[in-house]
């Protein structure tokens, strides 16, 4: 009762004085105090104290109301801390809200004008403009907003309590909407000519449109990560979560008590579905006219071994699938990854097919002449020749589809660049879409996308396998005079023809000469691991070829000696200009002629256990038995021997 008393005596003094602050706290005492006043309280005092409540409130109200249009802060804040203990908390809030969202409009305002006011229709920038004006007008909405939340978060918090900062959150979250699709609308409007794919405007004014897409969906995805980051660590310290989440509104999530989905979240959604579109068409645009307009061979330069083609296609490629990233939208590196994967399995790969297609009758025609093969000296380009027209001079604007050996570099390139492709791809994936982060759960779609561009490469290297067959079937015509020399050829020879033989080689040495002729040849104009790979199939083609020529001779063991020393003389050519081990192929040589070399039965019956695991099948080891002349055992021998 003295509390009441005195509350009614000091409250109209201190309203009269302009000390609303006590008479805000004499307020919230009665307030506090009316459910528990005894019987016979004075009412004229609770008329007093209700009286002056009602007229501070509408001082309060009108305060406010003045303090705002005049945008004096300092007032704003003063009287925005009032309403709670009038018990008009929720009232202020929505007033502090209006507030802030009216002086965040104005400003956002002044920088949409200073920012994008001069831009005109397709884009036209000022000089003294940075590269992406849209997306630093939608950078300062969002700044504009976080110095907001940081400059008034605390105190609302302590005059109104978290669960009314959520209300100005949300309201920011609204002011948001409003002035990003302001910018975003804006920024469609000046680049129509562009999404609209109606006309075909220069691909680097595509090029920087994409860029900003790019930025201003990155800027609205790390906004709303930001914002409901804010709000769910204000959510966190409310102690009754269910008495929270039954006062939400519809649609909005109990986690952060903000919507699930905004304006501004679905107009960028849009936005990022026109501009996987663009991307696509630019994409396929720039790589056609890489491939079938810009290609160019330097025919004076020998190091230069492929075309422009590949690495201005891959620039491109790379440049879609990191700039899609940078949207922190998955769906649209998914999309773009898939765009890419793409234009490599079809575009690309067909380019790359008919370039070795068109070059390689050229090549085929061009290296059947021996003087073509010889390396000419240093500086020159051992292709020089393959380039030059009738009269004598280089042809013009070269490409990759009058050299099949540049053909099949850019093949290799594209494999190597495929690798370098994917690992900075991932890289960068991981540092936008990090393994922790929000949408760790859709990291799966992005693997799978990226696993379709392994399948694309396998289609590259099957081409390239190919190649290189077809490569040594147009070489070989070099090498088939040389192993004539092996069909004619005895080895059922005396000591003297064996001496003979050492001093006039009759087929290992010539066919060893010819073949490093070859490898000189290739290993100049192609790169290393196409050249190894054709050696590795020459390789093989050779041992197939001595192997089924040993089974139609006779052998004597001076023959047999030097069928060894070919054998040898032979499989250590290919091992020295080989980077791969390929001794395993001449396995089924080596052991034809240790077979051969065999002396008596008594030899054959020691290396008996060995010959389990050897190559050569059972009916080939009695054949190659049966053609020693001089060896000294019988049919019946043999067979008792060799059961198997």
């Amino acid at each position: 009762m003295l509390e009441l008393r005195e509350c009614s005596d000091q409250v109209k003094q201190a309203i009269k004085s302009g000390d609303y602050e006590q008479a805000a706290k004499y307020v919230a005492r009665f307030r506090a105090s009316q459910g528990n006043l005894p019987p016979g309280t004075d009412d004229a005092s609770v008329r007093i104290l209700m009286e002056a409540e009602e007229e501070l409130s509408g001082i309060v109200r009108r305060r406010f109301e003045a303090a705002m249009s005049s945008k004096d802060s300092e007032s704003v804040s003063r009287f925005a801390k009032l309403f709670h203990p009038l018990g008009l908390a929720s009232e202020g809030v929505q007033k502090y809200v209006e507030f802030i969202r009216k002086s965040l409009a104005e400003k956002c305002s002044a920088d949409f004008k200073q920012q994008l006011g001069s831009i005109g229709g397709g884009g036209i920038k000022r000089a003294d403009q940075c590269p992406s004006p849209h997306a630093e007008a939608l950078t300062s909405v969002f700044v504009a907003i976080a110095d907001v939340v940081q400059e008034h978060q605390q105190s609302v918090e302590q005059e109104f309590g978290p669960l009314n900062f959520v209300v100005v959150v949300r309201g920011l979250l609204e002011e948001a909407d409003i002035q990003g699709m302001r910018v975003i609308d804006k920024f469609s409007k000046d680049h129509a000519k562009v999404f609209s794919q109606q006309t075909l405007p220069d691909m680097r004014e595509v090029g920087a449109v994409l860029e900003e897409t790019a930025m201003i969906t990155q800027r609205v995805q790390q906004f709303h990560t930001y914002i409901h980051d804010v709000a769910r660590s204000v959510v966190e310290m409310v102690e009754d979560k269910a008495a929270f989440a039954e006062s939400l509104p519809a649609g909005h999530s109990e986690q952060d008590g903000l919507p699930e989905n905004t304006k501004l979240v679905h107009r960028v959604q849009e936005l990022v579905s026109n501009y996987v579109l663009v991307e696509q068409n630019f994409l396929l645009q720039s790589v056609e006219k890489a491939i079938a307009e810009t290609d160019s061979l330097d025919p004076y330069d020998p190091d230069q071994l492929t075309t422009t083609l590949v690495d201005d296609a891959f620039f491109i490629l790379r440049e879609s699938m990191l700039r899609s990233i940078t949207t922190c939208d998955i769906n649209a590196v998914c999309a773009v990854v898939n765009n890419v994967n793409a234009a490599v399995s079809n575009e690309l790969r067909q380019a790359l097919a008919s370039n070795l297609s068109d070059g390689r009758g050229r090549y085929s025609n061009w290296v059947t002449h021996p003087k073509n093969l010889v390396l000419p000296k240093k500086g020159d380009h051992p292709l020089a020749s393959l380039f030059m027209d009738q009269e004598g001079k280089i042809r013009a604007n070269l490409t990759a589809s009058v050299s099949w050996p540049h053909s099949m570099n850019n093949v290799q390139q594209c494999l190597e660049n495929l690798d370098r492709l994917k690992e900075s791809v991932e890289e960068t994936f991981d540092e936008y879409f990090p393994p922790d982060g929000p949408d760790k759960d859709k990291r799966v779609m992005f693997q799978h996308c990226m696993d379709q561009l392994a399948n694309s490469k396998s289609e590259l290297e099957t081409l390239h396998a190919n190649q290189c067959k077809d490569g040594l079937n147009i070489l070989k015509i070099h090498l088939r005079p040389m192993m004539e020399p092996l069909d004619k050829l005895d080895y059922n020879i005396s000591e003297a023809q064996y001496a003979d033989f050492q001093v006039n080689d009759p087929f290992a040495k010539g066919f060893n000469y010819q073949a490093d002729i070859i490898h000189q040849h290739i290993k100049a104009v192609l790169n290393p691991v196409s050249a190894e790979e054709i050696m590795q199939q020459m390789a093989d083609q050779t041992c197939r070829r001595i192997e089924k020529a040993a089974l139609t001779k006779r052998f004597s063991i001076f023959g047999a000696v030097q069928f060894d020393n070919d054998v040898r003389a032979i499989c250590a050519f290919f091992t020295n200009v080989s980077e791969q081990a390929l001794r395993h192929k001449f396995a089924r040589l080596n052991e034809m002629a240790s077979l051969l070399n065999l002396e008596s039965v008594e030899e054959l019956k020691e290396i008996l256990p060995d010959m389990r695991t050897w190559r050569l099948a059972p009916d080939e080891i009695r054949k190659l038995l049966a053609s020693r002349s001089d060896f000294d055992a019988s049919e019946d021998q043999i067979d008792r021997l060799l059961p198997y």
